[in-house]
């Protein structure tokens, strides 16, 4: 018999799916039917044991079974449709209500039993169950019964329509493992099709998290034979003479003395840069911690032997700084191309260089110079892709390839994400550098600042304003025009506010930012576009309003673009509403400085995806628990290897294999 769905099948052939359901769920990253079975849950209910009426526990999801009695119709005061029965069973009773549901009366079936599940509130002094779940009788169903999926959603869709949708799959597809039994034997992991089943419907919490263990291996194992078929395609690097005479020319350009962690990196990229072999780094510190400046060492050997190399930044406004960075610290300044969008200006390419730019720069450079790229800096890494990494290894030779982030990633996520790399953390921070005070203080409170902000600006400080919008379209949510009015009014006029934004061209940005570097003190409004790239020792306020709209490492980013002189930088973080203030994410911002430990405390939040927003090797299972053991990826690098050793054509087909399901 054949099989009723294939992986490939898109989704409007799933019974019940029609166009604009294939919409709403083309926004979760579903299109086809192998799509869905991998739209893992983020949470599971457990229902595997009905609780007694008067047992139930208020604030907990739960399930329980009993007859429901008469349905109620009414509406309140306010005009809401109300719709209220009671359910009752031998130990007590409890009150279902549904709020603007019209349907729901003609579908209940009156003194009958019902497996119900939900989460208990209290209605007045009375318990009950808002909008729950309910299956006619007393059997076990996928939606009340057992570890029941919550899973990531968009507007227009619910867990249980994927439930249904994904069960129905289940019961009518064939997978065909990729994976031989002895494989899977000697790594104690469960069929896939076993994997698919019980990550979405658990028959056990043991058989999930093995489910969970075998798909994430799937994961890992295509991800190492796409590096082993990488490495093994790669053309030689070039291998650097590293001269003692430059290093210390470099050191006695520089006005402060490398910490130890930034010493220890420079002889890490030294030896990698010796190598005739292709090595990827990752440079990794917080904002202010000196990465660029380890960069700069290599960048000296480079042209020290005559060849190039390039720096990418992901906006102009970085980039320039990296150009201004480089032409004071740089043994040869003459040598310093800046190649941006906005500068149209073509490289020139009769001399070893040091070439700046962002994205373009990379479609700017043939891929064989005369003076070739000894390496590649990628500074922020994790805003540019795989179509970018793929234009540098397809040089000739390939350049070394060293990324910057000042978000820093845990290492076992730096595998699954990255692959096989090799991690130079700096955590020192220069000697004159203060940690920066962070506090979460309600828009309330805010009110009574105007004084302490004018007192800084006398003193000759800087302050950086940041909302996350620029016009104000969203109710309650600052944005750029808005708050850059407010501060013109609570501020005195003889301090100037200025604006930027994304929407601006590159070269008014770059106008802005220069006036307000050169000015004694004022306001700077702005949108993230100032997480990365500004360095103005003399600014060290940041306030950020709406704080709770940004992510934790971009809070963290523009964190740091204050406190970077010998002036004690402050951080303010203020809410949207009074009632954000205890925020868990913003709270973690005013007890942690270290981004290490901030990308950890995000991870377990949010997961990977949206900490890293990177999609460095297709989806990442950020929900499956297991994908960031070291252990497992380890695992499927040496079965990669072997694979790949064996047959690179059969590996190749199981790589692409695991891309789908």
């Amino acid at each position: 018999m054949s099989s009723l769905y294939h992986p490939e099948d898109t989704v409007t052939t799933i019974k019940g799916v029609g166009e604009s359901t294939a919409e709403k769920l083309t926004r979760l990253g579903i299109d086809t039917v192998c799509d869905l079975l991998n739209h893992y849950p983020s949470r599971y209910f457990d229902f595997s044991e009905p609780i007694p009426i008067k047992q139930l526990v208020v604030g907990k999801t739960q399930s329980f079974i009993g007859t429901i009695g008469k349905v109620s119709t009414f509406f309140t005061k306010s005009g809401k449709l109300l719709t209220q029965s009671a359910i009752k069973d031998s130990s007590g009773k409890i009150t279902l209500t549904w709020f603007n549901n019209p349907y729901i009366k003609r579908l209940i079936k009156e003194n009958t039993v019902y497996t119900v599940a939900g989460k208990v509130s209290f209605w007045g002094k009375s318990l009950t169950v808002v909008a729950p779940i309910i299956e006619e009788g007393n059997t076990p169903s996928i939606n009340t019964s057992g570890l029941v999926p919550i899973y990531p959603l968009t507007e227009g869709i619910t867990s249980k329509f994927l439930r249904t949708k994904i069960h129905t799959i289940l019961s009518s597809i064939k997978l065909t493992d990729p994976l031989d039994p002895q494989v899977l034997n000697s790594l104690d992991l469960i069929p896939e099709s076993a994997a698919y089943q019980n990550i979405h419907f658990p028959q056990s919490k043991e058989l999930r998290y093995r489910a969970d263990k075998r798909l994430s291996f799937n994961e890992h194992l295509r991800i190492n034979i796409n590096n082993q078929l990488e490495l093994q395609n790669l053309g030689e690097s070039i291998s650097i003479v590293i001269k003692n005479s430059l290093t210390k020319e470099t050191t006695n350009k520089f006005p402060f003395k490398l910490t130890p962690d930034q010493e220890k990196t420079v002889t890490a990229i030294y030896k990698d840069l010796k190598s005739n072999e292709f090595t990827h780094r990752l440079i990794q510190g917080d904002t202010g911690s000196g990465k660029t400046a380890t960069i700069i060492f290599a960048a000296n050997q480079c042209l020290g032997n005559n060849l190039s190399c390039a720096i990418l930044a992901p906006t102009e406004i970085l980039a320039t700084q990296h150009f201004k960075t480089l032409q004071s610290l740089s043994l040869f300044p003459q040598q310093i191309q800046l190649i941006t969008g906005s500068s149209k200006q073509a490289p020139k390419l009769n001399k070893p260089s040091i070439f700046i730019g962002t994205h373009s720069l990379l479609t700017s450079l043939p891929p064989k110079l005369k003076y070739p790229l000894a390496f590649v800096a990628i500074d922020e890494q994790h805003k540019f892709g795989v179509k970018q990494r793929n234009e540098l290894l397809n040089r000739t030779p390939v350049p070394h390839l060293f990324n910057l982030s000042a978000t820093p990633i845990p290492r076992t996520v730096a595998l699954g994400l990255l692959g096989d790399i090799n991690i130079s953390n700096i955590t020192h921070r220069p000697i004159n550098r203060l940690p920066t005070k962070t506090f979460v203080i309600s828009p309330t409170h805010f009110k009574k600042s105007p004084a302490w902000l004018t007192e800084q600006l006398t003193k000759g400080s800087q302050i950086f304003v940041v909302c996350p919008n620029i016009q104000d379209h969203e109710t309650g949510v600052a944005s750029v025009d808005k708050i850059s009015k407010l501060y013109q009014k609570i501020i005195p006029a003889k301090y100037p506010v200025l604006t930027i934004h994304g929407k601006m061209k590159p070269e008014i940005q770059n106008e802005v930012l220069s006036t307000f570097q050169k000015q004694g003190g004022g306001v700077l409004v702005a949108t993230s576009l100032i997480e990365v790239g500004i360095d103005i020792p003399s600014a060290n306020i940041m306030i950020i309003h709406s704080a709770e709209r940004f992510g934790l490492a971009s809070l963290h980013q523009l964190r740091g673009r204050v406190g970077r002189g010998e002036t004690q930088g402050y951080c303010f973080l203020v809410p949207s509403a009074d009632d954000e203030e205890e925020s868990e994410r913003l709270q973690l911002l005013q007890k942690y400085n270290s981004g290490l430990i901030l990308a950890q405390k995000d991870l377990r939040l949010r997961g990977a995806g949206e900490v890293f927003g990177i999609k460095q090797h297709g989806t990442l299972p950020t929900t499956l628990k297991y994908f960031w053991s070291k252990q497992l990826f380890l695992n499927a690098k040496h079965i990669a290897k072997t694979l790949v050793r064996k047959n690179p054509k059969m590996a190749l087909q199981i790589a692409s294999r695991l891309e789908t399901c």
